[in-house]
Parts: C-alpha cells; sequence; structure tokens
C-alpha cells in the first residue's frame, strides 16, 4: 500500500479548461494514502476551484519559478507532485509515480510523457523528438523499466519536500524557464532521481509550427539567462555553441553569397540523416507515419528559434 501524504502542485494562467479537466482526472484517482491538490493561478479574476487549495496572484509576469515557489509555501504534506494544467492522466497515476519513493535514497522521479490520441504529426514529432520531458522516445527507449537519472521536468514528477528545501526551491533567476531543470541538477547531488515510463501523462502538443517557434524562443531565451546567471552546470555555454544550428549554418550562408546549393544539399543532408535516425518510428503502428515526415522540419523551426532566443537574451544582457 502506497501510505505516502502527497501534495499535488498546479500552477496555470489562463487555462480554465485545461485546469478544470485535470482536475478531474485528480479527483477520480485510486490511491491508497491521502492526497491534497494545490492550484496557483496567475489571474486577475481570481474563481477557487471546488476542492482543492487555492491561491491566486495578479497578472504581473513574476514567472514560472514565482509561480511553483508559491505553490511550495502552500504544501502541507512531505510528497510533492507536480503536474502540469495541459495533461491528462489515469486513475493509477499517482500510485505508480510515488512508489519508487519507497526506497528512502530515492529524492524524485520524473513519469513518462505521451500525446492525446487524436494528436497530427507535427504534435508527435514534437514528442518524438523528446519535448517535453524527454518524449514518447524517452518511453519507448525505456522498454518499460524504470532508470536512473538527472533530468526531472516538473509536467510530471514527484520529490520529497525536504530535498526540494535544501536546494533552496526554485531558482527565480529562471525568468523564461528551465527552473525545474536546475532544481533536478541540484537535487541529483544529493541523492537518487529516477525515471518511470509507467507513470504516464498524455501533454497536450502545439501541433502546429508557429506555436512551437514561440516556445523555443521561450526556451532559447530561458538557456541563456540560465547560462548568464552562474547557475548552469559547468559546461553548459559550450554545450550552447555546439547546439546552435545558426552557427552551424553560418558557413553555408556565407557560401550562399554565391549560391544557394550549399544551404539546399545541407537541408536535404539533415532530411535524411533524420529520417534515417527515427527510422523505427515506422515500425510502431500507433504513431501516424506524418510524424516521420514532419520530423526534420520541426527539428529545423526548434533550433532556429532557440537561438533565436538565445540572441534575444543576449541582446537583453547587453
Amino acid at each position: 500500500m502506497n501510505n505516502f501524504a502527497v501534495s499535488i502542485l498546479i500552477i496555470s494562467r489562463d487555462r480554465r479548461d485545461l485546469l478544470c479537466r485535470v482536475l478531474g482526472d485528480l479527483r477520480a484517482q485510486q490511491y491508497d494514502g491521502e492526497f491534497e491538490i494545490v492550484v496557483v493561478e496567475e489571474t486577475d479574476d481570481p474563481q477557487a476551484p471546488i476542492g482543492v487549495s487555492y491561491v491566486s496572484h495578479p497578472m504581473k509576469n513574476l514567472g514560472i519559478a514565482y509561480a511553483r515557489n508559491l505553490s511550495l509555501e502552500h504544501a502541507k504534506h512531505d510528497i510533492l507532485v507536480f503536474i502540469d494544467d495541459d495533461c491528462r492522466v489515469d486513475s493509477d497515476w499517482l500510485t505508480k509515480l510515488v512508489t519508487p519513493l519507497k526506497d528512502e535514497k530515492v529524492l524524485g522521479v520524473q513519469g513518462g510523457v505521451t500525446v492525446p490520441d487524436g494528436t497530427n504529426g507535427i504534435g508527435w514529432a514534437e514528442s518524438l523528438l523528446g519535448f517535453p520531458g524527454g518524449g514518447i522516445t524517452r518511453v519507448i527507449q525505456a522498454e518499460g523499466q524504470t532508470q536512473d537519472t538527472k533530468e526531472i521536468s516538473t509536467l510530471n514528477a514527484c520529490y520529497r519536500k525536504s530535498a526540494v528545501m535544501k536546494a533552496g526551491g526554485f531558482s527565480n533567476h529562471a525568468r523564461f524557464g528551465g527552473e525545474d531543470y536546475l532544481l533536478a541538477k541540484q537535487v541529483a547531488g544529493k541523492g537518487k532521481l529516477l525515471f518511470t515510463p509507467l507513470a504516464q501523462v498524455q501533454h497536450e502538443a502545439r501541433g502546429h509550427l508557429p506555436a512551437i517557434w514561440t516556445w523555443f524562443v521561450r526556451r532559447g531565451r530561458a538557456e541563456y539567462d540560465l547560462w548568464q546567471s552562474g547557475l548552469a552546470p559547468q559546461g553548459y555555454g559550450v554545450w550552447m555553441l555546439r547546439s546552435s544550428l545558426l552557427l552551424k549554418l553560418l558557413p553555408l550562408m556565407i557560401l550562399c553569397y554565391w549560391s544557394v546549393l550549399p544551404l539546399i544539399l545541407f537541408l536535404l543532408f539533415l532530411v535524411v540523416v533524420n529520417r534515417w535516425r527515427f527510422r523505427w518510428v515506422l515500425q510502431h503502428k500507433n504513431i501516424p507515419t506524418s510524424a516521420w515526415l514532419w520530423l526534420p522540419w520541426v527539428r529545423l523551426v526548434m533550433g532556429a528559434a532557440t537561438d533565436i532566443g538565445r540572441v534575444k537574451s543576449w541582446a537583453h544582457w547587453k
């Protein structure tokens, strides 16, 4: 039996329909222990859902970390569970997520992430590329086995409250995101973190390229801000340079002064490489073939948007 007393923490902003939907899933959990639901909503029109601990704060763009820390202040129990407001879960999700904490050495757990039925090819491509939380690729590669990790995304995760508080909570330096990345790095230095693919959520995909562009511009800004703050792990700046799509394209763009052919060849190469790398997708009947076709183009949009976000933050800091 699972006798952990659990605080389920949700932050939300302008998504009441999605919030009400996930709250319905959480109320239906078949869980042996006690649990509370804490909702922190950024809104100028507070409306407390029934049966939850509700905290509102005004629309001042104080950041995700601020809202998450506010939820920590109102959590009563020793086990903290985090889930995004645009997720869906089955009735046994909570049990599967917290069960690994029976091992006292385990300080945190992340569950698997997939997409809802009816998601289009672009949305599936996002998940196959590992976003968010490792996506469906991380679930498939785990083959149903719990694994050690140092990467935990708070869209589907649990922590011991003591470990979170010793780590100082969520860093407010992470204005555009990445606060959960920093927390995981802090906690991983003090104990064991696990990934369990069985505790799955269905996370709403963006599903079209403009939304992915906006999302990854923000991620790029978050990455640069983490590096600039000095809180990122050693070698983070080098990783950003090595992962930059625009830096890889720069020599080709110079060559394109004389001919556009090198750029066309590079794009074709990128398409072929990504199609080959993810050829295993075609063996999964539940994943649409259109996802495999969209993969290289979604990857290009993600890479370019990330670089643009980094440049925007660089210009701001400068």
